[in-house]
């Protein structure tokens, strides 16, 4: 596999990754279940509802079912519980992928394109000067 594609389907994984952390609720729920090792459903709804955000136990698990098709959240079931748990190395792999987006891959060069210098606002310069007109 050639360097191109295997950056596409990183690029593809990182971009599943982001849009199911792409939701206020699903925010909170990396949040919650990073503090613990794991958490059932219910006491996750609780937890979401005692912060000001209620929300039904059904949802939840849908915000769950889009986590873990990411990858993010691992579950088990015992008997009618499910418990969740949040797969830290997968929210790392998330970070490195974000990061080597704006850094490059880690112990590479970065390359840095030629600027042209900023143009300074000389006080004969007014703000009307630099701001754009909308028509």
């Amino acid at each position: 596999m050639d360097d191109s594609s295997s950056t596409d389907h990183d690029y593809l994984e990182l971009k599943r990754t982001l849009r199911a952390l792409g939701d206020v609720v699903r925010l909170q729920i990396v949040r919650v279940l990073a503090g613990c090792a794991e958490m059932n459903v219910t006491d996750l709804a609780q937890v979401l509802a005692a912060e000001g955000r209620p929300v039904s136990q059904p949802l939840v698990s849908w915000h769950l079912a889009m986590l873990r098709r990411a990858g993010l959240v691992r579950t088990r079931r015992v008997g009618r519980l499910v418990y969740c748990s949040l797969d830290r190395d997968r929210y790392r792999a998330c970070l490195r992928g974000l990061g080597e987006l704006v850094d490059g891959p880690a112990g590479a060069q970065p390359h840095v394109a030629p600027t042209a210098p900023a143009t300074p606002i000389t006080p004969a310069t007014s703000a009307a000067d630099t701001t754009s007109v909308r028509r």
